[in-house]
């Protein structure tokens, strides 16, 4: 059986929906990869990778007010290029800052009442100290199936208010300006890597790379953070094993929050749930070393961070939409 003379044709009718309602090659190059279609795949198709597969894909198929496709283009030409607006310009960098400002105004909040929740006694304490956590939530998580991972982030603060108290909750409230900004930062920078890269290996190696900038970041962010209220604590929440804990609780829900904020909802919501079971068990058990609160922690953080660098390295983790902010 020959093989179709223009076997680009054959695809674009096969995903001819995706193609239709794509508002850019981007769109298709991610939603091809989320598919399976890889660059040696792309190749049969007569391209040498999946974006210059979908540009061509993008290119040939009409749209609504727009004549049907025309004679099939010489095998060799380059297709025609859609007129791309990339993350970064003055068309996008206006409204998003617009979006951004008032949201990035409110960072400072949940350590505002959790200071002030360790000014007063009794219920008010409380009821600071948990409008701070709920404002955290909001802040992190965006609204929608993300914010389950935001529950199940709960009992790992409550579990922490428990041992070391309210005052043990005061350092990972200030990192939460240094974790949006970090959020922020690395959605930008790699809906920027992608419309740069032109093949799906060249962008999976930057996205991890710009992902391990942004988990080193932040947990220098948190350390410094830590480093400089620590003689403003309690001495129940300055001891070292809180400190340790505090690090690497903060570092898990940083992992929760990326993959929240790109739609990878059930990884987002694991990593926190089976934390809180892991510490669950260990207040339940007799004689549990403080220590080892801190290390389920951190054995969750890098057991996600495995699934985590595989679907942030995807291009179609990328190619919506910026995270939002407002």
């Amino acid at each position: 059986m020959r093989a179709p003379a223009d076997p680009v044709r054959v695809l674009m009718h096969r995903h001819r929906e995706l193609c239709e309602r794509a508002t850019d090659p981007l769109e298709i190059a991610a939603a091809l990869e989320a598919h399976g279609v890889t660059d040696s795949t792309a190749a049969r198709f007569r391209h040498r990778d999946v974006f210059s597969l979908a540009e061509e894909l993008y290119a040939r198929t009409p749209r609504s007010g727009e004549a049907a496709e025309g004679p099939a283009r010489p095998h060799g030409t380059p297709p025609a290029r859609a007129p791309l607006a990339p993350p970064g310009t003055a068309r996008h960098r206006a409204p998003a800052r617009r979006r951004r400002l008032p949201r990035r105004l409110l960072t400072p909040l949940p350590a505002a009442l959790v200071s002030a929740g360790m000014a007063v006694p009794g219920p008010l304490q409380a009821a600071l100290t948990a409008a701070a956590v709920l404002a955290g939530g909001v802040l992190l998580y965006r609204p929608g199936r993300a914010r389950l991972a935001a529950l199940c982030a709960l009992p790992l603060v409550a579990l922490l208010w428990y041992r070391a108290g309210p005052g043990a909750l005061l350092p990972p409230a200030v990192a939460v300006v240094p974790a949006v900004w970090c959020r922020d930062w690395f959605a930008a920078r790699s809906r920027r890597r992608l419309a740069g890269s032109r093949s799906l290996r060249e962008f999976a190696g930057g996205a991890r790379a710009l992902l391990a900038g942004s988990l080193l970041l932040f947990t220098a962010g948190l350390a410094a953070t830590q480093a400089a209220l620590w003689p403003l604590l309690p001495p129940a929440a300055a001891g070292w094993a809180v400190t340790a804990q505090t690090t690497a609780l903060g570092v898990l829900l940083f992992e929760s929050v990326l993959l929240a904020a790109h739609g990878f909802h059930r990884a987002a919501a694991a990593g926190p749930a089976v934390a809180g079971a892991l510490h669950l068990l260990l207040v339940a058990l007799p004689g549990a070393p403080p220590a080892l609160h801190a290390a389920a922690s951190g054995a969750t953080a890098a057991v996600l961070l495995v699934p985590a660098s595989r679907a942030l390295a995807g291009a179609f983790a990328h190619h919506g939409p910026p995270p939002r902010t407002h």
